[in-house]
């Protein structure tokens, strides 16, 4: 090698490097530095370094090595330095390589990775939930794995708890719900982590029903027993068990037997007047509802009539009058209607003592283009009953007549579009067989009735108007709503949910009216927390049915309302005294003339108005009367 020749020094920049993980320690870097060997090969190589300014040492070589390739570390970050290779042979060295330059950058610390567990949730039992930390991220890095861990609530299962989502299904919770908290640990490529938190809380679905007994969870008491549903006086046994609901210390059956409450605390009450509490009459097995001094009222004498037309869904009843040999006042009317001649199966029984000798059929009762027979009887303030009236006939008009042509079960004019989907399932709720929607005729909305119990048939749906209505210290939302269910295979409950096309408000609830009570909160619902729907139970001849007979059929008008502060003074429904024996309407017949009246009660807005209009045909007389006063 001739020593006067330069050893020229190639240094491939992409060889510069910070070697990551061999920092000997702390602020200081590393750079490899590489050249091309000289031919031909000397002895070795020294290689040189200045910082900035400075001078290089070249009695001071940082090294000297007989390869190409050389690794300096301990460099300070933000310096730049300078350097060049020699070779040497001997005694003898060559001139400086090119020169090269280099200046670690300074060294971040790295940073955590931020972790995003996402927003809390609200969902509702059985529901599929979704944990999401894809919003987590790291600005120096990146994340290597992620973990969700459960940190309060009832154990659950997680599914991908490692995964960036994370999934698990909605447990079943008690009636108040249940909050469940999770963590998500994520950590980056340099082994740093952080932590994120959020919540689900689980509500309780308004048509859980765990036990399988047709009542959800939500109105079911024993939600796990499916053999109870209610505890009427809250002794902790269900109805079905207990012999004694109401703790009054009468049994039950005795109770049905002569036709007392056993739902009610009775015992220290007189039904018969004859000094005996009803609780003596049961320890002496005697009856507590007959005074044996007691004459029973006459049994009411109407007539029979032959139909040239046939009559409205909501006719009226009218009775002959009330006779009493010994005097006492008309307390109650008991009216039956059947389609069967001897009573055998009813489609209606309704006590009154409001409607005593005119009784108003109630919306949703009656179907169309059918023939029913109809009785009554007088029970008089000594609970004496009368012997019941002979049965009376009528026919119903047709669906045409009605405004139902097509038959299903939705008034026309009430009918929504084919697209509407009141319930948001994603199904058009013309297509769901458990569900019908009609727009109100008040207040201008969608509502929807759907049949969430098994064995149980949605008929007929039907808005109805609230302004006839003698009380109107209840504002409705949108009218009433009515709705006839057919029950099959023994089940005596059924389970429906109404849903609304807007939210009602916080302080709505649940009403219904009742003729001889007037309006009620019904007790056996639940609104679900969005408001845009409520959940109700109704019992066959029960709660809620509107026919007040155990049949198959559940009818009830309801509606979402709140009580107006300027009114809610308003006495309550008022339709006269009591009737006593004495005048009263000699005749029978079934008002054709009013219609979608009902239990509204309009019959009896002025005591003082007992016919408006009569007239005659082929001799058979048929009161239209819009209006018609109580006789005694």
């Amino acid at each position: 090698m001739k020593l006067s020749t330069r050893s020229y020094l190639k240094v491939v920049f992409t060889s510069i490097a910070i070697i990551a993980g061999i920092v000997t320690f702390a602020h200081s870097a590393n750079v490899t530095l590489r050249w091309d060997a000289n031919v031909p090969a000397p002895e070795g190589y020294r290689v040189f370094a200045r910082a900035g300014t400075q001078n290089y040492q070249y009695d001071l070589p940082l090294k000297q090595i007989d390869d190409t390739t050389c690794t300096l570390i301990g460099l300070n970050e933000g310096v730049t330095y300078h350097f060049v290779v020699r070779a040497y042979d001997g005694a003898l060295e060559s001139a400086d390589s090119e020169e090269v330059s280099y200046t670690p950058a300074a060294v971040v610390p790295n940073q955590a990775p931020t972790a995003v567990a996402g927003q809390n949730q609200d969902v509702y039992e059985g529901e599929s939930v979704t944990l999401d930390g894809s919003g987590s991220s790291d600005t120096d890095g990146t994340i290597d794995s992620y973990q969700w861990l459960q940190t309060g609530g009832a154990g659950i299962s997680i599914s991908n708890r490692s995964s960036v989502q994370a999934s698990f299904t909605a447990p079943v919770v008690g009636l108040d719900g249940e909050t469940f908290t999770f963590s998500l640990t994520v950590t980056d490529d340099y082994e740093s982590s952080s932590v994120s938190n959020m919540t689900v809380r689980v509500l309780k679905s308004s048509s859980t029903d765990v036990d399988g007994d047709h009542v959800p969870d939500v109105l079911d008491l024993f939600p796990n027993d499916p053999n109870e549903s209610a505890d009427n006086d809250g002794d902790g046994t269900g109805n079905n068990q207990d012999p004694d609901d109401d703790n009054d210390g009468m049994t039950d059956v005795w109770e049905i037997a002569y036709g007392l409450d056993p739902l009610i605390n009775d015992a220290e009450l007189d039904a018969d007047n004859d000094g005996l509490t009803n609780l003596d009459e049961f320890y002496a097995d005697t009856n507590p509802a007959s005074d044996p001094t007691n004459i029973a009222p006459d049994a009411p004498v109407i007539e029979s009539v032959t139909q040239i037309d046939r009559v409205e869904l909501t006719p009226v009843l009218v009775s002959g009058m009330y006779v009493d040999t010994d005097h006492d006042d008309h307390f109650q009317s008991q009216w039956q209607i059947s389609t069967e001649s001897d009573f055998s199966t009813l489609v209606l029984e309704e006590t009154s003592q409001i409607q005593l000798t005119a009784y108003s059929v109630g919306e949703m009762v009656l179907d169309v283009d059918t023939a029913y027979y109809w009785r009554v009887r007088f029970i008089d303030d000594r609970n004496g009953a009368s012997d019941w009236s002979q049965p009376s006939t009528f026919t119903t008009i047709a669906a045409e007549s009605a405004g139902d042509p097509n038959y299903n079960g939705i008034p026309d004019a009430q009918e929504v579009g084919d697209s509407v989907d009141v319930n948001e399932n994603g199904v058009a709720d013309s297509l769901e067989d458990n569900l019908m929607s009609v727009n109100t005729i008040e207040g201008q909305t969608i509502v929807g009735v759907e049949v969430i119990s098994d064995n149980v048939t949605l008929v007929s749906v039907k808005s109805l108007a609230t302004d006839l209505i003698p009380d109107q210290s209840v504002k409705m939302g949108f009218g009433l709503i009515g709705f006839k269910l057919y029950l099959e295979n023994g089940v005596k409950t059924a389970v429906v949910k109404i849903h609304f096309s807007t939210r009602v408000p916080k302080d709505a609830q649940l009403y219904k009216y009742i003729t001889d009570t007037g309006w009620e909160v019904y007790g056996n619902a639940v609104f679900a927390p969005n408001r845009k729907s409520v959940t109700m139970i109704l019992e066959d001849g029960g709660m809620g049915d509107e026919d007040g007979v155990e049949n198959g059929v559940i009818v009830d008008p309801s509606g979402i309302a709140y009580v107006d502060s300027m009114t809610s003074d308003s006495a309550s429904l008022t339709t006269g005294g009591t009737s006593t024996g004495g005048s009263g309407l000699n005749q029978c017949f079934i008002s054709a003339g009013i219609q979608d009246l009902g239990w509204l009660d309009s019959i009896y807005s002025s005591a003082a108005m007992l016919i408006a209009m009569t007239f005659m045909v082929a001799g058979i007389s048929f009161v239209t009367a819009s209006q018609i006063n109580k006789n005694k």
